[in-house]
């Protein structure tokens, strides 16, 4: 009787139990022989193989038995013999070794199984070619192969199991391909097609022999490079899936990664071919005006430049919570499952309430700057503290929450105002009372309520102007910037107007003349009101003197500066065109 095990495994080496017979056998280990099984790969009695003795006296580990032969079959399988009678000696040669070390092949691998059309090729190159192999085949099998994907293994057979990879004719040059490069294809991988796009088509490697190459190099949609051995529809097909979009756009400024480090550039082209390879993006760098490729579009080679930095104040979105404060604690987080298809998480977030988040995307649905300062459990009933959480309230739509939890701070204080005595103390109520009716007028603008926030800024005006405390300026500017906004969404541009000449001029106040970007920001929108009022020479003055503000400190390509430059430049045509009519 014969049993049979693998393609791979080689000969069991587990020798005989002291027990074994010893007796010479009549065929050598080296020898070629026929074998007649009756239960062999479910051929009929009559079917006859070949192969060649790999060993003597070797244990079956499926039941221990020990069997006097195993064979190497010249399918690949390897196989026990019982029984001497089942084998005869046999003038067919073994299995032919043509390919050389360095070759680039494919073999079928099928681990035991019956072999059959369907079944996938394994592209790999040889290591070791051994013309010899019979004599010893355990120690020496005809090939050795390093398979691409990533392990080395003997191949015993047959010779139909492997096939060279396609390489130039004999006038020297590759075969036509069905595809070019940019072309939309479908690759078979792990037992499933995958789409990518063809960058080079005779793609080489070091390793491949000069007269050898790969048809494709294809750029998966998933990010990775591969190439594929045949151009046959077994390996590559044509795709009708459409690309993904590339995540940039000409003019972006991105960072890549080059030998240096990560470097600041600039997208100079899009799909560009260099030579013979298609590259999504050729950048032109900062540091020394040359241009460089990406080769693919993910964040192992080029990325967005982040917004925010470690240690920067944010709010988050959370689907559970809402927006949430909280301080970024590391950027361009490396998460092994993502990075290993080439992306990052932009932010890891420590959330006041010392949880930890991970920001996707750095857009303003996710993550956005907060001027909220980090509230320690002491300062939990500071006005700071109700300020934020009336903040994320507003933000999360929540304004009834926020009504009433302010409403309720409001009512202690002007019950403390009017039931004690205490200069020192009244004083003190009256400043928390003005900031409690700021930030409820901020509720209802949020909310739409117009007439309750003009009440509560109308309350805190009066308390503000009756202290006489260090703060007083920046209440007043606080409380007339939102007359100022109060009057804009009314309708009322004359006392908007009013409003903000005068918080212009508290800004400079508290800020001793220098540069900041609430003055900025401010002039801009006063110089719109008076543009609006009649006052098109005074409103473009005082546009042009915020715009140089922000420039000065957010630079010219900031969104606000570039809006506010285009503003500038539409009211100036417009002044021009009533000038040439009239």
């Amino acid at each position: 009787k014969t049993s049979s095990r693998g393609n791979g495994e080689g000969g069991d080496s587990n020798e005989s139990s002291s027990n074994a017979s010893t007796t010479d056998l009549p065929f050598a280990i080296g020898t070629r022989v026929e074998v007649r099984s009756e239960n062999y790969r479910g051929k009929s009695a009559s079917s006859l193989r070949t192969g060649t003795v790999a060993g003597h006296w070797r244990k079956q580990k499926s039941d221990g038995r020990i069997a006097p032969y195993l064979v190497l079959m010249d399918d690949g399988m390897a196989l026990y013999a019982h029984r001497t009678e089942a084998l005869m000696e046999t003038t067919v040669p073994p299995m032919e070794v043509t390919y050389n070390i360095g070759c680039r092949v494919e073999c079928q691998l099928a681990e035991g199984e019956e072999i059959s059309e369907a079944t996938k090729w394994f592209p790999g190159t040889i290591i070791q070619a051994h013309h010899n192999w019979a004599i010893s085949p355990i120690d020496t099998p005809p090939y050795f192969v390093r398979f691409d994907y990533g392990r080395e293994r003997p191949f015993w057979g047959p010779a139909d199991r492997i096939r060279e990879i396609q390489s130039k004719d004999k006038s020297g040059r590759f075969p036509t391909l069905r595809f070019g490069v940019g072309d939309r294809v479908s690759c078979y991988m792990d037992s499933r097609w995958v789409p990518g796009k063809i960058v080079q088509t005779w793609y080489r490697e070091d390793e491949f022999q000069d007269d050898h190459a790969a048809p494709y190099q294809v750029l998966l949609d998933t990010g990775g490079f591969i190439y594929s051995p045949m151009d046959d529809d077994d390996c590559i097909m044509k795709s009708t899936l459409p690309p993904p979009e590339l995540r940039f756009e000409l003019g972006d400024k991105v960072k890549c990664r080059v030998e240096g480090g990560w470097e600041p550039g600039i997208i100079a082209n899009i799909e560009v071919l260099n030579g013979e390879r298609l590259y999504p993006y050729g950048i032109k760098m900062d540091y020394n005006g040359e241009f460089v490729y990406a080769p693919c579009d993910n964040d192992m080679f080029i990325r967005k430049i982040l917004r925010f930095k470690k240690g920067d104040r944010v709010e988050c979105y959370t689907e559970e919570d809402g927006w949430v404060l909280g301080e970024v604690a590391e950027t361009e987080v490396d998460d092994d499952d993502d990075f290993s298809h080439g992306q990052i998480i932009p932010y890891r977030v420590r959330l006041d309430n010392n949880d930890e988040l991970f920001v996707e995307s750095d857009d303003d649905s996710c993550i956005k700057y907060s001027t909220s300062p980090r509230v320690s459990r002491a300062e939990q009933n500071s006005n700071g503290f109700v300020h934020v959480v009336s903040r994320m309230l507003i933000n999360n739509e929540e304004y009834d929450e926020a009504q009433e939890m302010l409403q309720e701070k409001i009512e202690v204080m002007r019950s403390k105002i009017k039931n004690n005595s205490s200069h020192t103390d009244v004083a003190k109520w009256r400043v928390d009372l003005s900031h409690f009716l700021c930030y409820m007028s901020e509720v209802h603008q949020a909310s739409g309520s117009l007439e309750d926030m003009k009440l509560a800024l109308v309350e805190a005006m009066v308390l503000t102007k009756l202290s006489n405390d260090k703060s007083k300026p920046h209440r007043l500017l606080d409380v007339t910037s939102k007359l100022a906004t109060y009057a804009t969404l009314n309708g009322d541009n004359r006392n908007a107007l009013r409003y903000s000449e005068e918080a212009i001029l508290l800004v400079k106040e508290t800020t001793h003349g220098q540069d900041s970007f609430r003055l900025g920001s401010l002039l801009i929108e006063t110089g719109k009101l008076n543009v609006a009022c009649n006052m098109r020479e005074r409103g473009l003055t005082q546009m042009s003197d915020g715009i140089d503000i922000l420039d000065r400190l957010c630079g010219s390509d900031n969104k606000q500066v570039v809006q506010a430059n285009e503003e500038y430049d539409r009211i100036s045509c417009e002044g021009e065109r009533k000038s040439d009519d009239n």
